[in-house]
């Protein structure tokens, strides 16, 4: 399997997702004559044609032709146009997970992010932090960071941070030096099936993992005995634990933080929101097992700004804020919501996205009660990625199911995105926040709504 990395063309099919442009980006950068195909164009695949890398906005087999490796990312079946071509022309292939495995292989520490939430934002504050010490990372990350310009730095070899995703096993392709688990809770059932196959998929993760692996203490007793398994939270219990959680007047919490018995020093965050206390103890715990001074840990935390839809402010609607959040499970919401009326401590109006029916099918029942610290919802058609219309799923049983758990609540939907804006334009905003929330293609509405330049 790591003779393919010796093949010098590489056609990625899907090359505009988030993962797949930043490894079609990485082997660019060592030499490769990287292509691919996308069926939408966005500002990734500017970014990729800027670098020298041909897009072709179709899935035409014939685009294939020349090449001597295939990518394809998990949203892509053997009936694709291109993926027949190559299969049918004996063009080796190979899924976006293994290609990432194959490329950590070349670093000498693999550090891999893995979690239901959490990924991106941890991975994040780990990179950052490594690359103001000075150690000089590869950095992979599921989402665009402003710091390293994007989802991708080519670093050197002592160090590659990674996210790991758990949809369909990917992350049991990797065999990191450290790992971290941010969380274990119920998603991609789809494919999982069941929650007691998804918790078998982290046990393994664990246990490929060569040396630490951190795990947030509320989820430990789902991994089971593993040995090397190190626990972060809020408890003495904890290997790394933090104490004194202190809201600031900016809406950012402070901290004390022990490695057992040592006192580490206290830490502020430059980022909103409990959940992320927990997110930086992870970052703390990996930089504090390589050896990194407080100072620097201090430093990092101190002035990390989160990667894009990450509670991110877009700007300002008729004197109310507007935020951006990729939130979209439960969990995610619910903390997002909390994070909110913390802050700003005003009214909060939320529009939100489904994302796959699937997902929505599977946790209705949360979904149902994760709005209800709300003062308003407007639901979007649910955005269907991969999958086929279901109504169990649909935008309009999950308000149906809303209105059962709290007849009283005002949610309205389901609308189509000029629907949607045409709605809120009608909306009485004086002291509110607008919680924009979702993993589909809602990130365009906050920019849409305020008529400023829209970065996707």
């Amino acid at each position: 399997m790591e003779d393919l990395l010796k093949h010098k063309n590489i056609f990625f099919i899907g090359i505009g997702g988030i993962s797949m442009s930043g490894l079609a980006l990485l082997l660019k950068s060592q030499g490769k004559q990287i292509s691919g195909s996308d069926l939408v164009k966005s500002n990734i695949t500017k970014k990729l044609k800027k670098a020298g890398i041909k897009v072709v906005y179709s899935h035409k087999a014939n685009s294939v032709k020349g090449n001597n490796l295939v990518v394809y990312s998990g949203a892509i079946s053997n009936n694709n146009p291109q993926m027949k071509y190559a299969l049918s022309h004996n063009i080796p292939v190979i899924e976006r997970a293994e290609l990432l495995a194959l490329i950590s292989k070349n670093y000498k520490n693999v550090i891999a992010v893995s979690g239901t939430h959490g990924k991106t934002t941890t991975t994040a504050i780990l990179s950052y932090i490594f690359i103001i010490s000075g150690l000089k990372p590869t950095v992979h990350i599921g989402g665009e960071f402003d710091y390293i310009k994007g989802n991708i730095l080519v670093g050197g070899k002592d160090y590659f941070i990674t996210e790991a995703c758990e949809f369909r096993d990917s992350f049991l392709f990797l065999s990191p030096t450290t790992s971290v688990i941010t969380n274990i809770e119920p998603e991609h059932l789809d494919y999982f099936n069941t929650f007691e196959k998804e918790k078998a998929s982290f046990n393994k993760f664990a246990s490929n993992t060569l040396g630490n692996t951190y795990i947030c203490a509320n989820y430990g007793r789902l991994i089971g005995s593993i040995t090397n398994l190190q626990t972060y939270g809020f408890s003495r219990n904890c290997s790394v634990y933090a104490k004194n959680l202190t809201l600031g007047v900016d809406g950012k919490y402070s901290f004390d933080c022990y490695k057992g018995k040592a006192f580490i020093g206290n830490f502020k965050l430059n980022i909103f929101g409990k959940h992320n206390v927990s997110n930086a103890l992870a970052a703390i715990s990996v930089c504090l097992d390589y050896g990194i001074d407080y100072k620097i840990i201090y430093l990092g935390l101190k002035t990390f700004n989160n990667a894009h839809r990450r509670f991110e402010f877009i700007g300002s609607y008729k004197n109310c804020q507007v935020i951006s959040d990729y939130a979209h499970h439960p969990t995610e919401i619910l903390s997002s919501i909390n994070t909110c009326k913390e802050v700003f401590n005003k009214k909060v109006i939320c529009i939100f996205q489904p994302h796959t029916y699937s997902r929505t099918k599977t946790l209705l029942d949360s979904f149902s009660k994760c709005f209800n610290g709300l003062d308003a919802l407007y639901i979007l058609k649910t955005y269907s990625a991969r999958e086929s219309f279901d109504y169990l799923g649909s935008a309009d049983n999950l308000k149906e199911c809303i209105l059962k758990t709290n007849p009283n609540f005002l949610v309205k939907g389901a609308y189509t995105k000029s629907e949607l804006l045409r709605e809120i334009k009608k909306v009485d905003v004086s002291n509110c926040v607008l919680l924009f929330l979702g993993a589909g293609d809602i990130e365009k509405l906050p920019y849409k709504l305020i008529k400023k330049n829209n970065r996707y």
